[in-house]
């Protein structure tokens, strides 16, 4: 009896950690520097009014499988974004030099179990809120057909979901916030009613350090 408790008890502290090496590996905090997700987004723009938003799917988080339905695209996304409206201010040109200015805000990241169309934006903000995040200022720069951005943030909240059976929280892989870089395209496509010019891009992120100010609660 005593011989099979103890085989039942080590079958368990093995399973134990097993799942617990699996589910670190997972959500293992990201040193500052390394790649913390890929996204493919638009910036949505309404030139009469001054106002945009930014909309867009992502192809990469570490440690996160199965982000994608079946072939990855905007259609079949587990994960989208959606930000406020921005007030965009556009710069004198300087030569083939265009800027545009955007201030700080928020946006969010939704598990989305609906597929998402670049002609209609809230299908981008659908499904379970998984995280609020922060952006700073940002600075969109065109240089003839393509420009670029970088903008950093912090977290607001995150939220557990399940996928694919395990539960996850992006939290975990940046708690220290981001700094985000992205191309842009400046060969425009439809947009939305709304905001009628469409500025495809492609970004990466990176995750920041723990700032020296103090420790995060």
């Amino acid at each position: 009896m005593t011989r099979h408790l103890n085989g039942v008890l080590r079958y368990v502290l093995g399973l134990f950690l097993l799942l617990s090496t699996i589910s670190g590996f997972a959500q293992k905090k990201a040193p500052a520097g390394e790649i913390v997700w890929n996204s493919v987004g638009q910036v949505y723009v309404n030139p009469n009014n001054g106002t945009g938003e930014v909309a867009g799917y992502f192809t990469y988080f570490p440690g996160l499988d199965d982000l994608f339905t079946s072939a990855p695209s905007v259609g079949t996304a587990h994960f989208t974004f959606r930000s406020d409206t921005l007030q965009l201010q556009p710069l004198p040109a300087q030569g083939n030099l265009n800027v545009i200015l955007a201030g700080a805000g928020v946006w969010k990241i939704y598990y989305n179990p609906a597929p998402a169309d670049w002609g209609n934006l809230d299908t981008f903000s659908q499904g379970q809120v998984v995280a609020v995040l922060t952006h700073g200022a940002k600075e969109l720069i065109g240089t003839g057909a393509s420009g670029t951005n970088m903008f950093s943030g912090d977290v607001i909240a995150t939220y557990d979901f399940v996928l694919a059976g395990g539960t996850y929280n992006l939290g975990k892989i940046f708690p220290d916030g981001f700094t985000n870089f992205s191309t842009i395209s400046n060969v425009p496509v439809s947009g939305t009613s709304e905001f009628p010019v469409g500025l495809p891009y492609a970004s990466s992120a990176v995750a920041k350090g723990r700032s020296t100010e103090g420790p995060h609660e």
